[in-house]
């Protein structure tokens, strides 16, 4: 794990003394599903439920994995990266025939899902943000996969493009499951960091630093956990099969200013 340097008020200019790991505890998983339910909650993305967390099929899977940010051991930003794999990816049953085609290539993405930020404004939200991207991609590409996939609010598309790199993928299409709010779909395909992103201004906060493999390591839920969240599964989380036209998929990807995701 890394702790940003000596200091502990977090301000707008600073991450000082904020911790980017791999969620590694039922107690860290936790705090995470319940800063995306407070998250999607506050934004009229989702009703409330009794568990006060926002916990989906794909959390269960070992191919995928929750990252957070703590201050003074409290979980204040968290993003889920989920690895294509037995489910397919939350956006697949609206990107489907996108997806495929990069299947088709032969290429193993991963989809950023469950963003989220303790903060209704968006003080101190970007640096926080790229420090935690920076272990997201580093820890995909020391797994071996080949890019990122991320549907996003239409008015932040730009932001993704700016400050990640990403490419347009899908067109505008509507995702049910968050009252039917507007997406994008965008994809980032790692090899481009090998080329023409090694000259993009936030190559070095990617790559600047390479963070120890102990750091890139997946933790992985137990059994026991896997049955605790289990039945915690979001109620208006609606898990269509793959390769079904029903739009009723996971939650919206990247709304940086509402801090959700």
């Amino acid at each position: 794990m890394v702790v940003e340097p000596c200091g502990a008020e977090l301000a707008a200019e600073t991450t000082a003394g904020i911790e980017y790991k791999i969620a590694e505890t039922r107690q860290e998983r936790e705090a995470a599903f319940r800063l995306v339910y407070q998250s999607y909650l506050r934004s009229g993305l989702s009703d409330p439920n009794p568990w006060q967390m926002r916990v989906t099929p794909y959390h269960l899977l070992p191919t995928t994995q929750v990252l957070i940010a703590k201050l003074r051991d409290e979980v204040i930003f968290t993003a889920s990266l989920v690895a294509d794999g037995e489910l397919g990816l939350p956006m697949e049953c609206v990107y489907g025939e996108e997806l495929d085609a990069y299947r088709a290539r032969g290429l193993w993405l991963a989809e950023v899902s469950c963003l989220a930020d303790r903060r209704e404004h968006l003080r101190g939200f970007f640096p926080v943000f790229l420090r935690l991207s920076r272990l997201l991609v580093q820890f995909a590409m020391y797994q071996g996969m080949d890019g990122l996939v991320a549907a996003v609010h239409p008015k932040h598309a730009r932001f993704y493009k700016r400050y990640m790199c990403f490419l347009p993928m899908g067109q505008e299409k509507s995702y049910p499951t968050v009252r039917h709010r507007p997406a994008v779909a965008l994809w980032l395909e790692f090899s481009r960091f090998y080329g023409e992103l090694r000259c993009h201004q936030n190559y070095q906060v990617f790559f600047g630093e390479q963070l120890p493999q102990q750091q890139l390591q997946p933790c992985f839920m137990s059994q026991a956990e896997r049955e605790y969240f289990g039945a915690m599964i979001d109620p208006s989380f609606k898990l269509a099969p793959l390769g079904s036209e029903d739009l009723g998929v996971g939650p919206l990807v990247g709304e940086p200013a509402s801090h959700v995701a």
